[in-house]
């Protein structure tokens, strides 16, 4: 079988090879791998941006979905022919984290999904949505359950609630359908009038460009009425005091991205008066993945995909990744190299 192996820190050090694949062990799984799909954090771990702390060589990338072809004499879980996705953390499987068992993550501690085939131990895995495919799957295990731990495990998102978005990418084009499948009013923040149009195609019901009114903390709070539920914080530094704005008294922010900077920035003052709820946000665990799974099932939903390469044109899809500010998710297909 053929995998991408990352030999020292760079998009160039990435090449094909060809690995053994061993019989699987009683309570492990083998699964085709017939897609991917990418994360800043893949990016910045293949550049040697996320850490120095890397046991080369690596094969990289979290978020891999494909089917079973064959299980160990124990497996329970699985059979074969069903279609499952990797876990962020394969070792997350309820209830808050204890530093075990978030120490391991897939596509850095141990191998990610860029393979054709690969071994996992079964409580590793989740089924998919029945109704999605692989590439649509392979949307979800990092981004899909980042925007479903922070509206719903932590905000508690219901019908009738209020949500903001900021931006289009991969977590908030998730939050947005999310929170809209959940009855939930949302508003989006872009800078870009055609990503805001599309967001509005994927239910939003408020847009507002940023750059053109730099004070939307108070626009949110004045179109919800009494300020938002949620807000999923992408920005950072220079978002926090508008989002502190738009929140109700109570309201939660849930804290996801850096890109504006990674300095909190704010005073204490705000928070007390707002009865703030911040919540920092690193994806969660298998229990709420597989109602996430379910909820995407009941509701028939397709996460937004951006482009699509092959596993051989990896850097080619980092680049868009990283500098093209995609509107949903960055796919690989794996079985097309």
């Amino acid at each position: 079988m053929q995998a991408l192996q990352l030999s020292n820190f760079g998009a160039s050090n990435l090449s094909l090879v060809a690995n053994a694949l061993p019989e699987p062990q009683e309570h492990e799984v083998v699964v085709r791998l017939e897609a991917a799909s990418l994360n800043p954090r893949d990016s910045q771990i293949i550049a040697g941006q996320f850490t120095t702390a890397v046991d080369f060589p690596l094969v990289p990338l979290s978020d891999g979905a494909g089917t079973v072809t064959a299980v160990g004499a124990a497996v329970s879980r699985f059979s074969v022919g069903d279609s499952v996705t990797t876990l962020f953390f394969p070792n997350w499987h309820s209830g808050e984290a204890t530093a075990g068992e978030r120490a391991i993550s897939t596509g850095l501690e141990v191998p990610g999904a860029a393979r054709e085939i690969g071994i996992f131990h079964e409580d590793s895995l989740a089924r998919s949505a029945p109704h999605l495919s692989a590439a649509e799957a392979a949307c979800y295990p990092c981004a899909g359950l980042t925007a479903w731990s922070a509206l719903f495990d932590k905000s508690c998102v219901t019908e009738g609630s209020w949500v903001l978005v900021q931006g289009t990418g991969g977590v908030a084009t998730m939050g947005i359908q999310l929170a809209k499948a959940a009855g939930a009013k949302v508003i989006v923040i872009s800078s870009s009038n055609d990503k805001l149009a599309k967001a509005q195609g994927l239910g939003a019901d408020h847009l507002i460009n940023y750059l053109e009114n730099p004070e939307w903390g108070q626009q949110a709070f004045e179109l919800s009425g009494h300020g938002v539920d949620a807000v999923l914080e992408i920005g950072g530094t220079a978002t926090l005091e508008n989002s502190l704005n738009a929140i109700r008294h109570g309201g939660h922010i849930n804290i996801i991205g850096y890109m504006a900077g990674i300095e909190m920035g704010i005073t204490v003052f705000p928070l007390i008066i707002k009865n703030a709820n911040f919540h920092g946000i690193g994806t969660g665990n298998r229990d709420s993945y597989e109602s996430l799974m379910s909820f995407v099932a009941d509701h028939r939903l397709h996460p937004p995909i951006h482009q699509r390469f092959r596993m051989n044109e990896l850097q080619r899809a980092l680049n868009v990744l990283d500098n093209e500010s995609p509107f949903g998710k960055v796919v690989i297909d794996i079985a097309e190299t």
